[in-house]
């Protein structure tokens, strides 16, 4: 086993799927969250993720959107691949990689396959999602799998990597679906920016591990795979980092030479859990003072980055109400401090002097604009998002 080093005890967090009905008397269970820091890689990662089965969604109507803005270049970076071509054959882990191979089929390359959570993994819950099939896909199952539908000379692997529980044995797995000489595109969030910035919603229980350009890489490279193309695509909220692969050597030494590049991997990480200590104590002060001085806080947007903010910032008794216009969400309870989801008509309704926008910084200008009236009569728009344009404590700071 990798030696770690502990980084950040977060005490219990709750799961932040478990949104709960009004009246209701239970509570969203709640699971120790410490970062470590993965000597030899630099990689930070969960201690002890969430059990599976608590984390699995219990509301079919949750989904889950990757960037997609860059799949049309990717896909085209594919088909340049040496030896690929119109007899190959194309594979996708999950149902995030199904637009991928829709684009690569749309340009006649119709030899392909997706593992199907049913019948290939014997999974039969409508609910169940990427925190279950990584918890049964195994080399065994990967086998089984080729047996029937053939290996792969392409394989797709999108956003799920991060989820995994054991990371070897899952690599392991991804590479027994593979022909001896095919490739695989793997991506993954890239955390660079979050854990420069001292983002603490970066942190989630479905995420286990939280990689950069380098500790993805190294990772790769020290399961035995050869990579031959990696670049990180700008977004808002966090970059994509692709990694193509081709072939597999087999686990070599594991290398854990130190470098000029794994030091900077290991100062990033203390800087961020030392980012993480100051920004709780800086927005619990400033927001202790909007509430006693202004009046009323909202919190725009419902979902995991939301609950992490004020979970992991300590603010939750701060927030009166959540917004957001998902007509599943609105009428529930946050998974913590029962905090009620209202429409945004509240924000004219219950006119509250300061709106923290947890949603994703792409989506943050349309909302601003949409309720410019808000702003008019006098209230105020925050970032959760530490570097973005309008950063809680920079706007605080500015009277803005």
């Amino acid at each position: 086993m990798t030696e770690q080093e502990a980084l950040l005890n977060l005490g219990l967090q709750p799961i932040s799927n478990r949104f709960l009905q009004p009246g209701s008397t239970e509570r969203a269970k709640q699971f120790p969250i410490e970062l470590r820091l993965q000597l030899g890689t630099g990689l930070v990662q969960l201690a002890n993720p969430f059990p599976v089965d608590e984390v699995r969604p219990r509301y079919e109507w949750l989904t889950c959107f990757e960037p997609e803005d860059h799949l049309d270049a990717l896909v085209e970076d594919i088909i340049e691949l040496p030896y690929i071509d119109k007899d190959s054959l194309f594979g996708g882990y999950s149902f995030k990689d199904d637009s991928t191979l829709a684009r690569l089929k749309t340009k006649g390359y119709h030899r392909q396959w997706r593992i199907s959570p049913e019948e290939d993994l014997g999974l039969d819950d409508p609910c169940q999602s990427i925190e279950t099939y990584q918890a049964v896909f195994s080399q065994a199952k990967a086998n089984k799998i080729c047996q029937t539908r053939g290996k792969l000379d392409l394989a797709i692997v999108r956003h799920v990597t991060e989820h995994a529980y054991d990371l070897p044995s899952f690599l392991q797995a991804v590479a027994a679906l593979m022909n001896p000489d095919g490739y695989i595109v793997w991506e993954v969030p890239d955390c660079e920016n979050a854990l420069e910035n001292g983002d603490c919603t970066t942190i989630w229980e479905e995420h286990i591990h939280y990689f950069t350009r380098h500790t993805f890489k190294r990772t790769l490279e020290n399961e035995g795979f050869n990579i031959i193309h990696d670049r990180s695509v700008p977004y808002p909220l966090e970059n994509s980092l692709i990694v193509i692969t081709k072939g597999f050597k087999g686990r070599p030494q594991v290398n854990t030479q130190r470098t000029k590049e794994l030091d900077i991997e290991y100062e990033r990480a203390y800087a961020f859990a030392d980012k993480i200590k100051r920004r709780r104590a800086t927005a619990c002060s400033m927001l202790h003072d909007v509430k006693r001085n202004r009046g009323e806080i909202a919190l725009f947007g419902a979902g995991h980055l939301s609950v992490a903010y004020m979970s992991i910032m300590g603010v939750t008794e701060l927030i009166d109400f959540v917004i957001d216009d998902n007509p599943n969400k609105k009428g529930l309870l946050m998974p913590i401090g029962g905090v009620p989801i209202v429409g945004s008509e509240a924000l004219y309704l219950k006119s509250p002097s300061l709106c923290l926008l947890g949603l994703n910084p792409k989506n943050q200008p349309s909302v601003i604009d949409r309720h410019s009236r808000y702003k008019e009569q006098g209230g105020t728009f925050a970032s959760i998002f530490p570097g973005s344009a309008l950063e809680l404590e920079e706007v605080l700071k500015c009277g803005r």
